[in-house]
């Protein structure tokens, strides 16, 4: 088996749930590391017995190491940068979610994958829970028909994380990447990416400033709520909501109405009634409601990190296709722009692609 020889960029948090998913997968070395911060790219290397190659420039890193790929898991709103790096540099890259915090520079990781022939992919571990497989293999079966309709959640009533979540400069969003990202890239992959074509849109951070509960939070400069509108091209239309604080114990759930049959889906941070698939349609000319059995529990991260390192080994295309995930940044950029417009519909643009 051929060793997959990988670099990490950005050594927080996530970058240790990748090394410990990393280490499980068979025939995977991670080489180096990278940090502005080289003591904490150390202690990730001593953490998970890594070769102590560390670097505080992702560019050196690039130069100097033999590398089959990176993992970039800084802030988000530094994907852009040395994803596009990489790259250019003939590695492949598996990137946290959301791509990025700015559509231009997302739209330049995508060009970038294009032009260098590699694989680009977006962290989105849902993907790979037994509901979101299962829910998709029903809409691929036909079961709803045409899919008119839909609503996405991802709430929490108080769940912002502060930190570095709350900083314009490293986080670019708030409840939108972070958790928003889970419900709308689940929407848009089970109605199979309709091309958005305009937008409405609300967003604020009003709760979190002024909360009661965490002066800490009151420093937030990103959302903590948002809610869009969105038209597609075919006619379909989709309701996106999002938030980290509310007084409230919901903000409703995921369902898609089709022309044959409804489905609901429950997991993780994209919130329904309930965790699992069900099915809501006509039998015999009587309503009938059927909850669809699921495997059990997914270690979702090891399953993203296991397709990402298939598909460097085997010269597959990206698991997870970077020019669907483009489409929920120009969704959160119809949102923004909305909302700084008070709220009007605004006409959005799937970029193009030259090579494609």
């Amino acid at each position: 088996m051929k060793k997959v020889r990988l670099g990490i960029i950005g050594c927080g948090g996530i970058a240790q749930a990748h090394c410990n998913a990393m280490r499980q997968v068979e025939g995977v070395e991670i080489v180096a590391q990278c940090d502005i911060i080289p003591e904490r790219a150390e202690s990730t290397a001593k953490r998970w017995s890594l070769p102590m190659l560390v670097f505080k420039d992702y560019g050196e890193m690039l130069q100097k190491v033999d590398m089959d790929g990176v993992i970039v898991t800084t802030p988000t709103a530094v994907h852009g940068a040395p994803a596009i790096a990489a790259l250019r540099a003939g590695k492949h890259v598996l990137c946290e979610k959301p791509m990025e915090a700015s559509l231009e520079m997302a739209t330049g990781m995508v060009r970038a994958s294009h032009e260098a022939k590699k694989i680009l992919m977006v962290a989105l571990k849902l993907r790979y829970t037994p509901q979101v497989v299962k829910a998709r293999e029903i809409v691929q079966a036909g079961t709803l028909g045409d899919i008119y309709y839909a609503e996405c959640v991802a709430d929490r009533r108080r769940g912002n994380p502060g930190g570095s979540f709350i900083k314009k400069a490293e986080a670019g969003f708030g409840a939108v990447g972070d958790i928003g990202v889970y419900a709308l890239d689940t929407a848009l992959y089970l109605m199979g990416h309709p091309k958005p074509v305009a937008v409405c849109g609300i967003v604020s951070n009003t709760l979190s400033v002024n909360n009661t509960w965490n002066d800490s939070l009151r420093a937030t400069e990103v959302d903590d709520f948002a809610c869009g509108w969105v038209i597609f091209e075919n006619g379909a239309r989709l309701v996106f909501k999002t938030c980290w604080c509310m007084h409230m114990d919901t903000l409703g759930g995921t369902f898609f109405l089709g022309t044959k049959a409804g489905l609901r889906i429950g997991v993780g941070e994209v919130t329904g009634p309930g965790e699992g698939v069900s099915i809501y349609r006509d039998e015999f000319r009587e309503p009938t409601n059927i909850k669809i059995p699921v495997a059990g529990e997914v270690d979702v991260f090891k399953a993203e990190d296991t397709a990402f390192v298939d598909a460097v080994r085997h010269n597959k295309p990206s698991p997870i296709n970077p020019d669907g995930i483009l489409m929920t940044n120009v969704i959160f950029q119809g949102v923004v722009d909305s909302a700084a417009a008070g709220g009007r519909e605004v006409k959005v643009n799937f970029p193009s692609f030259d090579t494609l």
